[in-house]
């Protein structure tokens, strides 16, 4: 079970894959909704995804 700390109950998160394939490009979402990419590589959509989350874990 995936928690929040700052979650009450005990509700269960499904954790879906991020990353994902459309035609010949890759692309990744966020939990907001939005979309980036595309991207020649799965490989190159994963190093923007992590650079994107250290850049709000930065801000925090």
């Amino acid at each position: 079970m995936i928690m929040r700390k700052d979650d009450l109950s005990t509700k269960e998160y499904k954790r879906t894959d991020r990353i994902y394939q459309k035609d010949s490009n890759w692309y990744f979402s966020i939990r907001q909704g939005a979309v980036f990419g595309p991207y020649e590589s799965r490989k190159n959509a994963q190093k923007s995804l992590e650079s994107f989350v250290s850049i709000l874990k930065a801000q925090q």
